[in-house]
C-alpha cells in the first residue's frame, strides 16, 4: 500500500468541533502509518512585547498551559500505536498553522470549522480560520464541519 500521507498536522482550539477533527486525523494516521502533529495557536497577550527574553525560552510563558492541555489531549485521545508529537505557537491562528505545515513539510492538515454561532457580518468581515488555511495552504486540508 503507498503512504499517502507522511505528516498530518492537526490544529486544536479545544472546543468540541476540534476532537472531531482530532478524531478524524487519528483514523487517517493509523491508515497511513504516519506521523500526527497537534497544536495550538495563542493569541499573543498584549503585554507580550514588554516581556524579557528569558520568559520566552523555550516558549513563551502564555503557550504553557496550552502546551500541556495538548500533551494531556493526547495521551488521552491518540491510539498508542501512532506516533504523535505537541506544538504551540503565539500569533495568527491561519497563519500559524499554514507555517507550521511549511515548517513540518506536512502532507495533510484535517481541522475543524468554527461553530454556526457567528455572525454573517463578523464572518464577512474575519473569513474563517479554516478558510483562510485552505486558501493559504501549501498541503491539502480536509475541513470536518460541525458535528
Amino acid at each position: 500500500m503507498t503512504q499517502t500521507f507522511r505528516k498530518i498536522l492537526c490544529p486544536l482550539d479545544f472546543d468540541e468541533n476540534s476532537m472531531s477533527a482530532l478524531e478524524l486525523a487519528c483514523k487517517v494516521a493509523a491508515q497511513n502509518d504516519a506521523s500526527l502533529y497537534i497544536m495550538h495557536v495563542v493569541a499573543m497577550p498584549p503585554q507580550a512585547t514588554e516581556m524579557p527574553p528569558e520568559v520566552l525560552k523555550p516558549f513563551p510563558v502564555w503557550e504553557r498551559d496550552a502546551k500541556l492541555k495538548l500533551d494531556h489531549l493526547a495521551g488521552e485521545r491518540i491510539s498508542r500505536g501512532i506516533r504523535w508529537e505537541t506544538l504551540t505557537r503565539t500569533g495568527f491562528a491561519a497563519a500559524e498553522i499554514t507555517a507550521a505545515a511549511k515548517d513540518l513539510n506536512i502532507d495533510l492538515i484535517v481541522m475543524a470549522t468554527q461553530g454556526h454561532n457567528r455572525s454573517a457580518l463578523k464572518h464577512l468581515f474575519l473569513g474563517s480560520v479554516a478558510e483562510r488555511v485552505v486558501r493559504t495552504s501549501v498541503c491539502a486540508v480536509l475541513v470536518v464541519p460541525p458535528s
